[in-house]
């Protein structure tokens, strides 16, 4: 899809994070480059997901949901055991620390 995208920039004007920090690195143009190589970045997680990008883009592509999909692999690529572990509580017992029934409770909280 992003075989369209000229890297012509003019998707930085109404982007709310590049706004906000002038950096390039925060830019669509950016991102929508890191993905033209395929290579997962940090970078994704800043991008708010507003389609603001999309309003300017002559070639019309949706970098919102590419960044989103690039986020998922990320996440994936990033997450650890112990994030497992607290997601897989949070779905079972509704808190990050599992069943605490079987936790034992501390006779003096400040000892």
């Amino acid at each position: 899809m992003l075989e369209k995208c000229s890297l012509c920039g003019l998707c930085k004007q109404t982007c709310p994070v590049f706004k906000a920090t002038l950096k390039e690195t925060d830019s669509p143009r950016t991102q929508a480059l890191l993905i033209k190589k395929d290579i997962l970045d940090i970078q994704f997680l800043k991008c708010t997901l507003c389609n603001a990008c999309f309003i300017d883009c002559p070639s019309e592509i949706p970098l919102a949901n590419l960044i989103r999909e690039k986020r998922a692999l990320l996440i994936q690529k990033l997450q650890t055991n112990a994030n497992k572990e607290m997601i897989n509580n949070m779905r079972k017992h509704n808190n990050p620390y599992g069943n605490l029934n079987e936790i034992k409770k501390p006779e003096n909280l400040w000892g």
